[in-house]
């Protein structure tokens, strides 16, 4: 497993901006303009220049690292000081903040990683990925390291929203009058007003094609001869992206949910629904064999019934959160149950506590308490009650790899009834907004599509496709493997977004050697 200002508007306008996930936690449920007038095809790199970056281009020559110093948990930090605009190397930097697990050994190089997204802080995924995530095997081999990616967590964060601001109620995030219709532009005008003001001229300068170069200065910085990474979801994109800017300075990689660059938004999120109408439709069939499940017979006309009920309504969610608890004072409406839902469908291990949501939300008198705390961190919220800035910087980031702009802030509405028609749980959610970006200036470096043998220099890398992934679609991987000349292809059966974590032997058996010994596996399907 997206664009992004209050949380209101975020959500109910940009909700594929919202879907790009990443390899971390689960969501919790435990209750307790152009820059400085530059024209987007002026400067190299821009829309009027698209091609790659020569592969001669070093960019570790315009960045430095800071010595290493512990910051505990046997991790070390410091910080990658590169060029905040790629196109004026020599102008004002930007810090990125950077981590690492060193190897237990001597290390054969590094293994950078990127969570995905996009917005996800690196630093703080290694933190979790170092307790249960990383494969046996890695950690002998590698210095494993991520970073904080521009625009996020402590590489000069794009905060937009504030706490209290993400403690409000959504909207409803499928209009059916003007007077919802009014409200979402209302909301989006202010939002965006507050997210230029807080982050200026940066929101143009978050892409994934800078994001790339920062990448390839720190491979460069590392001391290592080739890249070694492993992305998750939007972190593929990030390493396709490598791959056709910096094809021969690859030595091994690994794509796991794989979101190719470029393709077109209205297509992309239609393909994005149709996953998650999937995996719903997965869980929903299940239900018989979860006593848990409070749907019924027809667990999908419930579920919709249970929609329309709540469009209506809005129930109590408030519930204590924090080391030091606070109540965090809340209620339920339909925008916080659609965002709930969605952040159940990630893995079958959240459906049950979705159950437990849904038949909180049943009962007389009816509670929103699980519910709205899936949708809090989901979207965002620490166990400590505080709230991360992920949502913001996935919007900038992803409006600043598209050229698509929605004419008004509730996008196109035709889409609403034909995808609905298809798809009658998430076609209107997903159609809301598409293709985003109402309001940003043009985007300077955006994304390029990658058709089929586009990317025929690199070594033989190795894409992971999960057949009922709901946020990266299966045949993204399938896709992939076309664009990507001689690569190879794990396909894992089930319904989990991102499995290279130590989860599936199958799965790991194949990815690890190949990423430490360079043994190149086949194709593989693994049902373990």
């Amino acid at each position: 497993m997206s664009r992004r200002p209050p949380s209101r508007s975020w959500v109910a306008l940009f909700v594929v901006l919202l879907l790009g996930a990443c390899a971390g936690p689960e969501p919790s449920a435990v209750v307790k303009g152009p820059v400085d007038g530059r024209s987007p095809t002026d400067e190299p790199g821009g829309a009027g220049d698209s091609s790659p970056a020569p592969d001669d281009d070093r960019p570790g020559d315009h960045a430095s690292l800071s010595a290493w110093s512990d910051c505990g948990d046997g991790l070390e930090c410091a910080t990658a000081t590169v060029p905040r605009d790629w196109a004026d190397p020599d102008g004002d930097t930007l810090d990125l903040s950077v981590i690492r697990r060193p190897a237990n050994g001597e290390p054969t190089g590094s293994l950078l990683v990127n969570p995905g997204g996009p917005g996800v802080s690196g630093v703080e995924f290694l933190r979790s990925f170092v307790v249960g995530g990383i494969p046996d095997g890695l950690t002998d081999a590698f210095d494993v390291v991520s970073w904080d990616p521009r625009g996020t967590g402590g590489s000069s964060a794009i905060e937009c929203t504030t706490e209290e601001q993400w403690l409000e109620p959504d909207l409803d995030p499928t209009p059916d009058s003007q007077s919802d219709i009014d409200d979402i532009r209302e909301q989006a005008e202010t939002s965006l007003d507050r997210c230029e003001e807080a982050a200026g001229p940066l929101l143009d300068l978050v892409g994934t094609r800078a994001t790339v170069r920062d990448l390839e200065a720190l491979r460069q910085l590392l001391g290592d001869d080739g890249l070694t990474y492993l992305g998750y979801s939007y972190g593929t994109t990030i390493g396709l992206e490598y791959l056709r800017t910096f094809p021969t300075r690859v030595r091994a990689m690994v794509l796991d949910a794989v979101t190719i660059p470029g393709v077109e938004p209205v297509a992309d999120t239609l393909t994005q629904a149709r996953g998650f109408e999937r995996t719903l439709d997965s869980y929903l069939a299940d239900c018989p064999a979860r006593p848990s499940c409070p749907l019924g017979d027809d667990p999908k006309a419930a579920l919709l019934d249970l929609v329309d009920e709540v469009e209506h309504i809005r129930v109590p969610a408030s519930y204590v959160i924090g080391d030091d608890p606070t109540v965090r004072e809340g209620t339920l409406g339909v925008g916080e149950l659609y965002v709930a839902i969605v952040a159940s469908l990630y893995s079958e291990a959240a459906w049950p506590t979705l159950d437990r949501g849904l038949a909180e939300l049943m009962d007389d008198p009816a509670s929103g308490v699980t519910l709205l705390s899936l949708r809090d961190s989901y979207l965002g919220r620490a166990p400590d009650g505080t709230w991360d800035d992920s949502v913001d910087a996935r919007v900038a980031i992803r409006c600043a790899d598209q050229v698509e702009r929605a004419e008004q802030p509730e996008g196109d509405t035709d889409l609403i009834d034909d995808w609905s028609e298809e798809l009658p749980f998430w076609g209107a959610w997903f159609a809301v907004g598409t293709p985003g970006c109402w309001g940003f200036d043009p985007a300077i470096e955006p994304l390029e599509p990658m058709p089929a043998g586009s990317v025929t220099e690199a070594p033989p890398v190795v894409l992971i496709g999960t057949t009922n992934d709901p946020a990266t679609p299966y045949e993204q991987a399938v896709e992939a493997q076309r664009v990507v000349v001689d690569s190879r292809l794990i396909t894992y059966e089930g319904d989990e977004h991102t499995i290279y974590r130590g989860t599936s032997a199958c799965v790991d058996g194949a990815a690890t050697p190949y990423l430490v010994d360079l043994v190149v596996p086949d194709d593989v399907r693994c049902t373990d």
